[in-house]
Formats: C-alpha cells, structure tokens, sequence
C-alpha cells in the first residue's frame, strides 16, 4: 500500500487466520492511498503488486471511522471435508479422510451450537480453561452462534461423483474465540466418525472447559467466508477517508 501512495500502511484485517486457513471474504481497511484514483484503478495497481496467492476483489471508499475489524456484525467460516480416497489436485484447501462420515448425526450436533452459549470448550490458545483471563473480559467467552450447518457440496470433478462426499461446515457468528472453528469442526468429526453421539456437544457447551472435547481439524478446508456489516456485505477491502459508500 505505501507503494501506491504517500500514507501509512497500517492494514485493519476483519479477523485472523491460522497458517493454512485460506480467506475468501476478508476485508482489510486502510488509509486511501490516492484519493485521485477510481476504486477500479486501485484494485488493479494494488493486484499488480501483491503476490500469486492473495487478490484484491473489490475496494469501496468509507468514512474515516469505519474500522473492518470492530465494526463487524457477523462472520462466516467454512470448513470443507472430503470423505474418500485421497485428491492429490485439492491438497492443502480442504481436510482429506479416507473413512465416510455420518453428515445426519453431524447436522444434528451443529443445530445443537445456534444459540448464546458460553464456547469456552471450543477456545483454543488457552482461553477455554476455568483460569484464564479471557473471561475478565467484556463478553468473555460467550458469543452467538446465528448459524452452524452440515451441507453435502458435489464433487468438484464430475469423474469422483460416487467415489466420495464433500461436506462443508458453515458457521456464522457474531464473534469467534480463538481457533473456535477448528475446534468445533474437530468435535463434529467425532461425531461424524462415530465416536460421540450428538448430544456430546450440549455436554461440552455445558462443561465450559476445553480440556472436555477433543482435538481440533487441521487448518486446511477451513476458509473465511464472508463479514457483514450493518449497511451490508462488503467482500475486497475498504479505503478509510472518503465519505461515499
């Protein structure tokens, strides 16, 4: 960003990623480094700069307050599965198992999350322990969970239609714990697996302790979907010093 203009390059990231975790839908605010420029213009000069893996998809001018992180409403994850033999050609962007999963009994776990629950079982980082300072804070560990589904995606080469399943965990919240995601992907595996029934996941919600559930999905399949806003989605970025959008 200095490169295209005279500003600080401070960048405000809508949330952070594990290494691994792919984002579709990350805003990223920052000072307009050329006001003279067409929203247009700058995601060209921008996607000329930056490297292979990440691009910018759109950028709208907002006022100087607006902060891509704070001013957040909803978040939604993704978590993609595949249950079948191993794709070599989707390597490293959705977590591979040979075994097939119950999506029923991992459907029936998730709807079990919708609701204000206190997740302290599901924060990693040592946030979900009993001692930790995370609940000295304003909300602690309790956030809503506005949605938390199991959907069955088709394949994505026509040849592996029958040969497997690719399943995709949605979650949307208002707020997410560190590495919350991974962990409650981690739990409905489980369940997917056969290991717990579940009715596990009300035990877990009730416990408040990560020590109770298991371990979490590995980092790859999990994607940032999408951040919302009160005055709607915005997916690209966000310049900071122009009262329009």
């Amino acid at each position: 960003m200095a490169e295209l203009g005279n500003v600080d390059a401070k960048t405000v990231f809508a949330g952070r990623t594990d290494r691994g975790v792919h984002a579709a839908g990350q805003v990223v605010s920052v000072p307009d480094p050329r006001p003279d420029l067409t929203e247009l213009q700058i995601v060209r000069s921008l996607n000329a700069r930056l490297p292979i893996d990440v691009a910018v998809q759109t950028v709208d001018r907002r006022p100087v307050s607006f902060h891509a992180r704070y001013d957040a409403i909803l978040r939604e994850y993704r978590y993609r599965l595949w249950t079948g033999p191993r794709q070599p050609l989707v390597e490293g962007l959705v977590t591979q198992r040979e075994r097939r999963f119950d999506r029923i009994a991992m459907s029936d776990a998730a709807a079990k999350l919708v609701g204000t629950h206190d997740l302290a079982s599901f924060a990693g980082g040592g946030e979900g322990v009993p001692w930790s300072g995370r609940k000295l804070a304003a909300r602690g560990t309790i956030r809503t969970i506005i949605n938390c589904t199991v959907e069955c995606l088709p394949a994505w080469w026509p040849d592996l239609a029958g040969t497997g399943e690719l399943f995709e965990i949605r979650i949307a919240a208002d707020g997410f714990l560190q590495k919350m995601v991974r962990n409650i992907a981690g739990e409905l595996m489980e369940i997917g697996r056969g290991k717990r029934r579940p009715e596990w996941i009300t035990e877990l919600i009730a416990g408040r302790d990560r020590r109770l559930a298991g371990m979490a999905a590995p980092a790859e399949g999990l994607i940032l979907w999408r951040v919302d806003y009160v005055d709607g989605e915005i997916v690209g970025g966000a310049l900071s010093g122009d009262e329009r959008g």
